[in-house]
């Protein structure tokens, strides 16, 4: 994907110091031109400590001000608007206060919230001086469907009629018991509907999904996938008029993305995300994308393609044209319910104690896998090759990868990728959705390696210490993005325990799509 990772003209500390866990913040631009940035320190990630911090930069972000308590002792995930008339007014969970400036981020009030609880709420949204809207979501009950593993989500939108005082229940966005649908941000497109961007929380590869409200708020519409896999995003309109959306990266290669188009752009289907950290692998060559590495993950390669949201309906079928000269036990795979391997001589389906499949070595196979409820059949080569069971109500059912079974030991080989579909009918949904690749295409991220710009990488880090960001347009016409990030490739790293907040420069220029890598 394009990246500005490793540009360091584009990036700044903001805070950092030795024994703190410094995340989740958010950045806004008064009217007299100052950025202020609120976040939460504390001592890890599932912090046993608290405080909330803000601090001010009055060059564009170049340099900031030391930290300064906005409110000790309390304080997880806060969110920042500039208002009507400049204030700015921030918002936050645990502490459940509104802070309100009326100096540039100089002096915020801390000002209680009466009525409900709104766990990790949006941005203020204010519609008219008597209606402002935030939403915050809630797990439902104690018990975890296997599908989703963890108690069904609830995202819910909350109304303030007196600016922030107090806030009551609104409406319910969006509650699907297989999917995690949370963290919403929500912004008013120019025509007057709200659209909300959502995290899905499964950890099957997922991706972000949208709905839409043409009654400021009080009913939406069923949710819809966007190409995006992420968590926590923030999405506003630019001056351009167009979109633009932070999020941490949740797809193979982690770390802090940005994307930026239209409506219609975001309002598509799935889109395939890969890991590929060594840029010479995979590469195309006319027998077809060829994987060529030694074990280990400075070359590995892995791609997560569209998953089923309700296997217990579903059917799928994913089918791949291979040839594997030489693989590791773990180099070779496509999981389907399971890890399937492939070496030069044999298909190793994920079934204990299933017999291999025999392989004609030197030859192409065609692999087929058919998901009905309760069970996959393989093909290989247009002959069956078996009926495997599966459990269809368990979220081990729902992802679909291909590439490396493990991205860190036992892959290294070498195997050429000729071609690889997909098609998954969801019942539930009303949905069917096909997908298809041959190598002379280029590679099968195509359009995430064209659309997704990487802000920083940080593959190596616990997913939690990165990624929760917020961004604010400047009056050059650039954009600034602040979050939080781990450098875990810097001595003194500990997963969970260390990350720092740090800012990014972007441009329009960054989200030209880029040019495919060309095939042979």
């Amino acid at each position: 994907m394009p990246s500005i990772a490793s540009d360091t003209g584009r990036h700044v500390t903001i805070d950092r110091r030795p024994g703190q866990y410094l995340s989740f913040p958010d950045v806004c631009l008064t009217d007299a031109g100052t950025l202020v940035c609120v976040y939460r320190q504390g001592d890890q990630h599932v912090a046993t400590r608290f405080d909330l911090l803000n601090c001010t930069s009055h060059d564009l972000g170049r340099t900031w001000t030391k930290p300064r308590y906005l409110v000790p002792g309390v304080g997880h995930c806060p969110r920042m608007t500039r208002l009507p008339g400049g204030k700015l007014m921030i918002i936050d969970d645990q502490s459940q206060s509104t802070f309100v400036s009326m100096d540039d981020g100089a002096i915020f009030l801390r000002q209680s919230c009466a009525g409900s609880y709104i766990p990790i709420p949006d941005r203020v949204l204010p519609l008219r001086p008597d209606l402002y809207l935030t939403t915050g979501h809630t797990h439902q009950g104690e018990s975890a469907p296997p599908k989703i593993r963890q108690a069904p989500s609830m995202q819910m939108v909350y109304a303030s009629r007196n600016q922030g005082g107090a806030w009551q229940p609104y409406s319910v966005m969006v509650f699907d018991p297989n999917l995690v649908l949370c963290e919403a941000s929500m912004t008013r497109l120019e025509d007057g509907r709200l659209l909300a961007i959502l995290r899905e929380n499964s950890f099957v590869h997922e991706p972000m999904y949208i709905c839409t409200s043409d009654d400021e708020g009080v009913s939406w519409t069923p949710p819809r996938p966007t190409p995006l896999i992420g968590h926590r995003p923030c999405i506003g309109l630019t001056p351009s008029g167009r979109l633009l959306v932070t999020y941490r990266n949740v797809a193979p290669d982690g770390g802090t993305a940005a994307w930026m188009g239209s409506l219609e752009e975001l309002d598509t289907d799935y889109a395939v995300h890969g890991l590929h950290p060594d840029t010479d692998n995979p590469r195309p060559t006319p027998q077809g994308l060829l994987v060529e590495n030694e074990a280990g993950r400075e070359s590995c390669l892995r791609y997560c393609l569209r998953p089923m949201t309700d296997p217990e309906r579903a059917r799928a079928t994913l089918s791949a044209e291979v040839l594997v000269e030489s693989a590791q036990q773990n180099a070779c795979a496509l999981y389907f319910c399971g890890w399937w391997r492939l070496t030069p001589e044999a298909l190793l389906p994920p079934a204990p104690d299933a017999a291999p499949t025999a392989l004609e070595r030197g030859k192409p196979v065609r692999l087929t896998l058919r998901h009905s409820p309760g069970e996959v059949r393989a093909e290989v080569n247009g002959e069956h090759a078996g009926t495997y069971p599966v459990d269809s109500r368990r979220a081990e059912a729902r992802p679909i990868l291909v590439g490396n079974a493990n991205t860190r030991e036992h892959n290294g080989g070498r195997h050429f990728w000729r071609s690889l579909s997909l098609s998954v009918t969801e019942p539930r949904y009303e949905r069917d959705y096909t997908w298809s690749w041959e190598h002379t295409q280029g590679h099968p991220d195509a359009w995430a390696q064209a659309r997704v710009l990487e802000m920083a990488n940080d593959r190596e880090a616990n997913f939690g210490d990165y990624g929760y960001s917020g961004w604010t347009a400047l009056p050059d016409g650039r954009y600034f993005c602040a979050y939080h990030h781990a450098a875990s490739a810097e001595p003194g790293y500990e997963p969970g325990r260390s990350c720092h907040i740090r800012g990014t420069w972007l441009e329009d220029s960054d989200f030209t799509p880029q040019p495919p890598r060309e095939g042979p």
